[in-house]
């Protein structure tokens, strides 16, 4: 039983087989479901044998239940390539009342006149010609309650008395579903099929054939080529799961990200790719979730190995939430949501920093750790102690750097730094961007490994991130009269500085509020108003800082008291504000006594 058969190949054993004219047998397709079975006949072999002048018959046995049933199909199925020859008008003008009514009311249709009654078999035979190569899918799907043994008497006398050349195309069987197939594939498969050829495309061959056609082309990216490459990285042989990626992965690739030129072509490519590659898993239902460690898999184990790169995907995955949400029942994703994903996607993971890039190609390298020598790693192990100490990384690859930091630990390599100092050297890549630094800290990826060493850097890393928003937060205030903002730029300064740091609020003076309040638009009003609302859904602190924040509420609610506003619509506004600020201070004053 020949197996692993390319598409191609496979076509050259049809070929084989058709041009055997010695010997009466049918052949079989055997392959996993979705897997594109039907697909490559109708694109790949029906068009290749139109070319030698043979007719591909496809009849679906999906419901059959008896002898007449297949050979009704058959008919209807000649029919439809019938080219009104004589000996096809002939032998359609025979069926009669042989055929159901919906099948009379086709031919009738179809301008053929229908004379007697004779058996559907002598109309087959006056109608099946060399040139017709009958393919039987769906074999697995006919009626439960079918007859078994006339099928095969009717399949049998195909092959071996009519002299036809058959193609059966049947699911792939687990060794369970073997032992109790049904009496019609036992006996095809003993007595007619001498052959079953297994149909197992690469992901490669469906993706060139399913997803990189028509696809519109980057001057520097090679789009087939980081289409195919996402389709490798799935796994995919699922030719309905491409199917349906299809239409996402033609919008990904229409995208002016992907030709924006400020962005490296290999990043772009690599971004593409990844995009394809959770696609395809999405459709496949095997899109990546959190993994769970087993507590037993010591690195490097292959389960911990697998959990390193499990996390990984799981977090690239995260970062590009699109698409899931395309291929939600409900989902609709707009073309500038996907490029908007796309390009932070990039900013995230594929950023142009050369040590970045350099980092995260050691530790793609060391996550298969198990399949490579120690003069294989010993190469990466000392690259990466000669990057990291530069600190010139950004913080796309922090989690690649801490990977990779404790992977070359775990295997015995002798690190030229200290751990502290490393530690260090990931605070200089968090001081730059501390902002998405502590959201990404904060995210799965960095809390799946369980080292302790590692909670305790990321931890560590988290706290730099915090200090140095503190000290932005304080940077944007203190403000004061001699400030002069509109409403809206002082409650942006007010948020940004009290997300990081409550007590930074008290540096802003309340009368300047009220007087910002006073002197502003509708909008610049309710920009502030809306602040303080929000502060009060919040938790500002317990115990000194909240009778801080307190006291200041109530001086600012004071001076909005003696305040003046000129227009009647302010003064609505002034009168709610007030109301809101009355309820802050009740709640703060609540909080203080409770702790």
């Amino acid at each position: 039983m020949p197996a692993n058969d390319s598409t191609e190949q496979l076509i050259k054993q049809i070929d084989s087989y058709l041009h055997d004219k010695h010997r009466r047998y049918a052949i079989a397709i055997e392959g996993a479901w979705g897997s594109g079975k039907t697909r490559f006949l109708e694109k790949k072999v029906a068009p290749h044998l139109k070319n030698e002048n043979i007719d591909l018959v496809r009849i679906s046995m999906f419901g059959i239940s008896s002898a007449d049933d297949l050979y009704e199909r058959i008919a209807m199925a000649l029919i439809h390539l019938s080219d009104r020859s004589k000996r096809a008008q002939s032998a359609i003008g025979t069926i009669g009342s042989n055929l159901g009514r919906l099948a009379r009311e086709m031919v009738a249709r179809a301008g053929f006149p229908l004379n007697i009654s004779v058996s559907m078999q002598s109309v087959i035979c006056l109608m099946l010609q060399k040139k017709h190569f009958l393919v039987f899918d769906d074999v697995e799907r006919r009626s439960k309650e079918g007859d078994d043994l006339a099928l095969f008497g009717a399949a049998n006398d195909l092959v071996e008395g009519m002299g036809a050349k058959v193609l059966f195309v049947t699911n792939s069987l687990s060794s369970d579903e073997a032992d109790s197939t049904r009496e019609f594939d036992r006996n095809v498969r003993e007595k007619l099929v001498w052959k079953i050829y297994r149909f197992e495309p690469s992901p490669a061959t469906l993706a060139k054939d399913i997803l990189a056609v028509g696809s519109r082309p980057v001057d520097d990216v090679d789009v087939s080529d980081a289409i195919v490459a996402g389709a490798e990285a799935s796994g995919c042989v699922n030719a309905r799961a491409m199917i349906r990626a299809e239409h996402l992965i033609h919008k990904l690739c229409d995208l002016e990200a992907l030709r924006d030129k400020a962005v490296a072509p290999q990043n772009r490519f690599d971004a593409l790719r990844d995009a394809v590659n959770f696609a395809l898993l999405t459709c496949m239902g095997e899109a990546p979730s959190r993994p769970e460690r087993e507590t037993s898999a010591a690195w490097p184990s292959p389960e911990a190995l697998e959990y390193e790169h499990n996390v990984e995907l799981y977090g690239r995955y995260t970062d590009f939430p699109e698409i899931g949400k395309a291929f939600a029942p409900s989902g609709h994703l707009a073309k500038d949501a996907l490029e908007q994903g796309f390009r932070s996607y990039i900013d995230r993971r594929y950023p142009n920093n050369a040590d970045t890039l350099e980092i995260m190609k050691i530790a793609d390298k060391l996550r298969f750790v198990y399949s490579l020598d120690d003069e294989e790693v010993d190469p990466l192990a000392k690259r990466f102690y000669e990057v990291a100490p530069k600190a010139d990384f950004s913080i796309a690859c922090l989690r690649d750097a801490l990977a990779v930091y404790f992977s070359l630990s775990d295997l015995g390599y002798d690190c030229p730094f200290t751990l502290s100092e490393f530690a260090e050297f990931c605070k200089r890549a968090v001081a730059v961007n501390p902002d998405n630094a502590l959201d990404r800290l904060s995210g799965p990826e960095f809390f799946l490994d369980e080292r302790q060493e590692n909670r305790e850097l990321v931890s560590k890393l988290q706290q730099c991130a915090q200090k140095q928003l503190r000290e932005r937060a304080s940077k944007l205030l203190p403000v004061s009269m001699e400030h002069e903002l509109t409403g809206k730029d002082l409650a942006s300064r007010l948020e940004e500085a009290a997300k990081w740091d409550v007590l930074a609020l008290l540096e802003a003076d309340p009368k300047l509020i009220v007087a910002t309040f006073c002197g502003g638009h509708a909008e610049d009003q309710e920009r502030l108003r809306i602040l303080f609302v929000h502060l009060g859904r919040t938790s500002p602190g317990t115990g000194k800082a909240s009778a801080a924040i307190a006291e200041w509420v109530s001086e600012i609610k004071h001076e909005l008291e003696e305040s003046h506003v000129m227009t009647r619509t302010g003064n609505m506004r002034k009168r709610w504000f007030l109301d809101n600020l009355g309820e802050l201070s009740s709640r703060l004053a609540d909080r203080e006594t409770a702790s």
